[in-house]
C-alpha cells in the first residue's frame, strides 16, 4: 500500500495528538492504592487511613476527610510522609458499616485533584 503526503501528514498529526494527551493524562497526580482498600470489608475498624499516590504531593492543599452517612469521623495529624503518601489516624468512634473516605491533593503540575472511595466495617471496634 502506497502512502502519499497527505496521508503521512494525517498520520503524523494524529500521532502528536496521542502523544499529547498521554502525557496530559499522566501530568495528574493519580491515588494508586489505599488501606484500607476501596471496597474493603473489613472485621475491625481501621486505626489509620493511608494513601499512595504516583507523585510526591503538595501538603499544604492535602485533605482527608472520613464520614459515615452525614456522620464526620474524627482523624488527626494528617500529614504527607515520604512525599507521596497521605495519612492520619483514625481517632473517633467507628460503628459497623459503610464509610467514605474522601481525599484531595496537587502534585508537582499545581493542579488540586480529589476523589473518594468506600469501605465497610463489620462490626464496632473502636
Amino acid at each position: 500500500m502506497l502512502f502519499n503526503r497527505s496521508h503521512l501528514t494525517g498520520l503524523a498529526v494524529v500521532a502528536a495528538l496521542v502523544a499529547g494527551s498521554t502525557v496530559f493524562v499522566r501530568a495528574h497526580t493519580r491515588l494508586e492504592k489505599s488501606e484500607p482498600a476501596a471496597g474493603a470489608t473489613l472485621n475491625t475498624a481501621p486505626k489509620q487511613l493511608q494513601l499512595w499516590f504516583n507523585e510526591k504531593i503538595d501538603p499544604a492543599v492535602s485533605k482527608l476527610e472520613m464520614t459515615s452517612g452525614s456522620k464526620q469521623v474524627e482523624l488527626s495529624g494528617v500529614h504527607v510522609m515520604g512525599g507521596k503518601t497521605l495519612m492520619a489516624a483514625v481517632t473517633g468512634t467507628v460503628s459497623g458499616g459503610t464509610y467514605k473516605v474522601a481525599w484531595q491533593t496537587a502534585g508537582d503540575d499545581g493542579h488540586v485533584v480529589k476523589g473518594d472511595f468506600t469501605f465497610t466495617v463489620n462490626k464496632a471496634t473502636h
